[in-house]
């Protein structure tokens, strides 16, 4: 009896349902064209059959299908209808038993012979790589960062977090789009060979990034944010040539602006009613036009995709914050000849209660409307943490008035809430943080990232959102950089019982034993490096920083059309499937922060 594949279950129940519901049509689309790819379902797909679903076994499945097809708004916002409806499609991912993806032997852990010399070859040329990319655009230069789809999904997308991220979804396309990649999943796992095509085995932690023609090639504020603050961890230390200084100041002046005027739109707190500014990763023009470098074709898929409308997230909003604080500080401290527009932008964009506002999403504090939807980051402890987006609801006048809230879901990361702990701390005088209810918000965020750092949790890949643990763990040598600003009587308000100081201690731990203490790739390296440079390891002279610049010294070379590096997973996202993020200039800029903060942490 011959074995099933998608087409045998999908087929009927969606293209030829003949009375389709809004959401139905939506699916039906969306299989089209995921599904219906010539080279995709004649090479690929339809050879794809299950061995665990006969010919035979196909009714519960294409039941699901169509009623899916008959779904009405209602039916996507009911819990019980979901976990009912597609509790098949949950027992089949259930089964699905990931490879080991990356391939790590232990380290060689004798001090490397490293002199000024390797150092500044990493550098110089990283830093031509970083000039060339920012100058191909002269009009509007930015850095690219491409995202790659992984049709097999992610590995922690088993039946109980598919489930947890149906019934958390506000957007029916958003939750169309799962179905179709939750059922991929199933299927590419049960043929190794297919599985082959799309993803492999690598070296290191951070997934390279591979089939270069699938890339779509983007701006966020986000990817600024980052990218502003390595620039920043340069420039300031003004070892560089006048052009080059110069340089690196128009980088931070445009990167800025795209944040902080570009990207701004204005929304409202949940419950205070305080309107504020915020920053998206999508803006749009007054035509509805892309701001963020994307193609028509790649806006037109995003739209299909259910994100049609972008919510704000604090996390780019409060590095961009914590950015504003430091150009505005580094311009009056060095007299800099600055863009005075800009300086306002960013005065008026700190003049808000940003501590009160923050509060009314923060879980133990002021959170009474805004609950994470989607639980899947676990196992941490939730206590608090802010989830990711601002609240922003639609009202889709186009179908029924309808407002929909949580577009795609609300969750936990724990990168995001370092970024909003760090910037805090940047602004404390400003903010008046370290008074009444606003010490205790912060007091609360300190208390969440303890609880992760003290209790292991934040090494687990299933912790993290948005990240992988190392990009979470250089977060804290940001934080410790900030910390060291802070003065000893204030440290000991904010943590008499010297939680920063564990957490520095688990964070030093992890670059040494679990990121150094095997194989890494260069963006790896670039992390410990940076990240034991911010922490202050205690240990100069012993090697192990070193042996991350060997790493990075070692690999010069390996990148594609003249960049030093390939392009690393640095970001992604786990649904509708794994999309990792990256770029071989984001490597530049990652290597370049690493071997900036060496230079501080050597002087």
């Amino acid at each position: 009896m011959r074995n099933a594949t998608i087409y045998d279950i999908c087929d009927t129940p969606i293209l030829e349902c003949r009375n389709p519901t809004v959401p139905g049509e939506n699916l039906r689309k969306l299989y089209k064209k995921l599904f219906g790819n010539p080279l995709f379902k004649h090479f690929i797909l339809r050879w794809c059959s299950h061995p665990a679903i006969f010919q035979s076994q196909i009714g519960p499945y294409q039941q699901m299908m169509e009623a899916a097809m008959q779904a009405t708004y209602e039916n996507w916002q009911d819990k019980e209808w979901i976990e009912t409806t597609f509790a098949p499609l949950a027992g089949l991912l259930d089964r699905v038993q990931d490879p080991q993806w990356r391939i790590r032997e232990k380290a060689d852990t004798k001090p490397p012979q490293i002199r000024e010399k390797e150092v500044n070859e990493v550098l110089d040329a990283v830093l031509s790589d970083i000039i060339r990319i920012w100058d191909k655009k002269p009009k509007d230069p930015f850095f690219p960062v491409s995202a790659q789809v992984l049709m097999p999904g992610d590995s922690i997308c088993d039946g109980e977090n598919f489930m947890n991220i149906m019934t958390g979804l506000g957007s029916y396309e958003f939750q169309n789009i799962n179905l179709l990649f939750g059922l991929m999943r199933c299927f590419l796992h049960a043929n190794p060979l297919a599985l082959k095509i799309f993803r492999r085995p690598w070296k290191g932690i951070a997934e390279p990034l591979s089939m270069r023609v699938s890339w779509i090639t983007h701006r966020t504020g986000f990817y600024d944010d980052i990218f502003w603050e390595q620039i920043y961890n340069l420039y300031i230390l003004e070892e560089l040539p006048h052009a080059e200084q110069e340089k690196l100041r128009e980088m931070l002046e445009s990167i800025l602006h795209f944040l902080i005027v570009t990207s701004m739109e204005w929304l409202e707190a949940p419950s205070s009613g305080i309107r504020h500014p915020a920053i998206t990763c999508l803006p749009k023009d007054g035509n509805g036009n892309p701001l963020c470098n994307l193609k028509p074709r790649d806006w037109k898929a995003k739209k299909e995709l259910g994100f049609d409308d972008y919510v704000p997230d604090v996390d780019t909003t409060f590095l961009a914050l914590a950015m504003s604080r430091k150009w505005l500080d580094l311009v009056a401290e060095k007299d800099l000849k600055a863009n005075q527009e800009l300086l306002r932008a960013a005065e008026v964009f700190l003049d808000f209660p940003w501590v009160e506002i923050i509060n009314e999403y923060q879980i133990g504090g002021g959170n009474k409307t805004n609950p994470p939807t989607i639980t899947m980051t676990r196992p941490l402890d939730y206590f608090g943490s802010v989830p990711l987006w601002f609240d922003k609801p639609f009202k889709k006048d186009k179908e029924d008035g309808r407002i929909v809230r949580e577009t795609l879901g609300n969750e936990i990361c724990p990168g995001h809430n370092m970024d909003i702990f760090e910037a805090i701390l940047a602004n404390r005088y400003q903010w008046k943080a370290l008074e009444g209810e606003n010490l205790a918000t912060l007091q609360r965020f300190l208390t969440f990232h303890h609880n992760a750092f003290r209790s292991g949790n934040f090494k687990e890949d299933s912790a993290v959102r948005f990240y992988l643990p190392e990009i979470y763990v250089s977060y804290a040598g940001r934080l410790y950089e900030t910390w060291l600003t802070i003065t000893e009587n204030e440290r000991q308000l904010i943590d008499p019982e010297g939680k920063v100081e564990q957490i520095r201690a688990a964070a030093m731990d992890y670059c040494k034993y679990d990121m150094l203490g095997a194989t890494l790739n260069p963006f790896d390296a670039s992390l410990a490096v940076a990240t034991l440079c911010q922490l202050r390891y205690p240990h100069r002279g012993d090697g192990l920083i070193e042996r991350g610049i060997k790493v990075l010294h070692d690999h010069l070379g390996e990148g594609f059309l003249r960049h030093p590096y390939k392009a690393y997973e640095w970001t992604m996202v786990r649904h509708p499937t794994r999309i990792i993020v990256g770029s071989e200039v984001t490597t530049s800029l990652f290597a370049m922060n690493a071997i900036a903060c060496y230079k501080h942490y050597m002087k």
